[in-house]
């Protein structure tokens, strides 16, 4: 091969190589970004999965989560985009939880049949969990303004309703009386949400 082709030969191949590794980036930057989507459509119904092996204990279900994250990130690659993602990572979740069980060298409340029977039940229970939170969410934004202050106060600020009748100048019962009724209208609305689902 002569000098000039030589060069040329180089070139071609640097430009090539250029080409695949932009191409690379760009396929890395739509695949993070899609993980993202999906992970944030569906960590609510993933976090509750793990809630419910770990029997609500706080701590672990947070470190198993943010373990899982990390799996599902580096495997990601293997997942079919025609899949459920919320399985797929549950799934992923349960393998998470049973290395953590290991790693903490804990006492076994479950075995781990007992473990894996509960994997497969609290699959559709993440899921309803997941439909109740969305649907209260949409059911606190119909709330009329004064209702939905009051369950700012009670239930995100944390207040007792001492606290509120205080801070609104009206008596504890007249409190208690409203909450009672928001809390009725809450429910109905999130069973209507529910009913209107599955119809």
């Amino acid at each position: 091969m002569s000098r000039a082709n030589l060069v040329h030969f180089t070139f071609t191949q640097s430009k090539l190589v250029l080409h695949s590794t932009r191409k690379t980036v760009i396929q890395e930057e739509r695949s993070q970004d899609e993980f993202v989507r999906l992970l944030a459509m569906h960590s609510s119904k993933v976090m509750s999965f793990i809630r419910i092996l770990t029997m609500n204990h706080q701590d672990d279900a947070e470190e198993i989560f943010q373990l899982t994250c990390v799996v599902l990130w580096q495997k990601f690659s293997q997942y079919d985009p025609t899949g459920n993602f919320a399985a797929w990572a549950c799934r992923i979740a349960h393998y998470e939880t049973l290395k953590h069980r290991e790693s903490k060298r804990r006492i076994k409340l479950l075995s781990d049949d007992a473990l894996e029977a509960l994997a497969e039940a609290a699959m559709p229970i993440s899921a309803e969990l997941s439909e109740r939170r969305t649907a209260l969410s949409e059911c606190l934004k119909k709330l009329p303004a004064s209702d939905h202050d009051l369950i700012r106060q009670k239930y995100f600020e944390g207040l007792s309703v001492g606290e509120i009748s205080n801070r609104l100048g009206r008596s504890t019962h007249a409190i208690y009386r409203e909450l009672s009724k928001v809390h009725g209208m809450l429910l109905r609305c999130v069973q209507r949400a529910a009913t209107e689902a599955l119809s």
